[in-house]
Parts: structure tokens; sequence; C-alpha cells
């Protein structure tokens, strides 16, 4: 058997235990290892759950209710993930070129009493406490990606999650160049 290669093992070993630990590797270089974010529950066999709209808050915010690992009985505030409408009911701030418009096209993809479909990315909640979802309406169509494509709003990344971003990106490259919604009021 050729030992002669031990030597060597036995250095990148400890290399690569240094970084495990946080010790430094080279000339003022630190690695940390950081835990990962708390994932989201996988909501049903699919992976989605469905749910009823309550009610509208603005272009990008909905309360929705259900019985699964997402959404409450009594209701869930739900943030769409991916999409940012401007702002109608913000506090202190005025209401927004096309909030009004964002928030009834909201309502036209998913009306109050309707149902949707629910899925979850990695994170599960945003600093305000509210649900991070993809929400689909009875067709199937992602109703985030709706929005933008039609111009109410625009692809925003809120890392960690990620799942549809370059669809949302491409779909809001669409509605600029062709003017639709906010790109040719605001």
């Amino acid at each position: 058997m050729d030992v002669r290669w031990l030597p060597a093992a036995g250095v990148v070993a400890v290399l690569l235990s240094s970084c495990v630990s946080g010790g430094s590797v080279g000339a003022g270089s630190v690695v940390q290892v950081q835990e990962p974010a708390a994932a989201a529950p996988a909501p049903g066999p699919s992976g989605r759950e469905t749910g009823e709209v309550v009610r509208i808050v603005d272009g990008d915010t909905l309360y929705l209710r259900g019985d699964g690992d997402l959404l409450d009985p009594s209701g869930t505030a739900v943030r769409l993930l991916q999409v940012d409408t401007p702002e109608t009911v913000a506090p202190g701030m005025p209401v927004e070129c096309w909030g009004p418009e964002a928030s009834a096209a909201l309502a036209e993809l998913a009306p109050p009493g309707s149902t949707v479909t629910v899925e979850a990315d990695r994170e599960l909640l945003d600093r305000y406490g509210r649900t991070l979802l993809y929400v689909y309406d009875a067709d199937g169509a992602m109703v985030n990606l709706e929005l933008v494509r039609a111009g109410h709003g625009t692809a925003v990344l809120y890392p960690p999650n990620d799942r549809h971003i370059e669809r949302m990106r491409a779909a809001e490259e669409s509605a600029r160049d062709a003017g639709r919604g906010l790109w040719s009021a605001c």
C-alpha cells in the first residue's frame, strides 16, 4: 500500500476542520458556518393546500383562511411572494400611482369568497408576521405572476424565496416593454 499521500491528507483534514469551526484558513480569511433558516412546512402531499379568500388588503396582500399547515381557520395575512405593488394602505404614506388599480386587479384575480391554492417557498414569514406564499386561482394560474405580467407590480426577490423569480422577472420585462399597467401610467 502506497502511504506517501497520508501526510497531505492530514493537512487537508486539519484545514477543513478549521473551516467548520470558524478558524482561519490562510492569511486573514475567516470562514463562518451559518445555520440554515427554518424551512416552511410542506403542506399536503403535493406541497400545496387550498384556502378561501377572505378579503383584499392591497395589491400584494390578502387574507385567506384554511385548515392546513399554512392557513389558519380564523384567517391568515398573506403577502404574495416575488411581487411588489404600489402602496395604498401603508401607514403614513400617500396612495401611490397605480396602487388602486393593483388592488382592484388582485380582487379580480382572487375575489373574496373564491377558493385558491397556496404554495410556500423556503421562508414562511416576513418581518411583519405575514405568511409568504404563491397563490393560484381556481384555474391554476399563479396570481403573483399574473399581477406582474399585467403590469400591476414589479418582480422582487425576498431571499431566500426564489423558486419562481426567473419567471417573474421575465413577466416584468414583458410588461415594461409593452407599456402595460404602471409601466405606462407612472
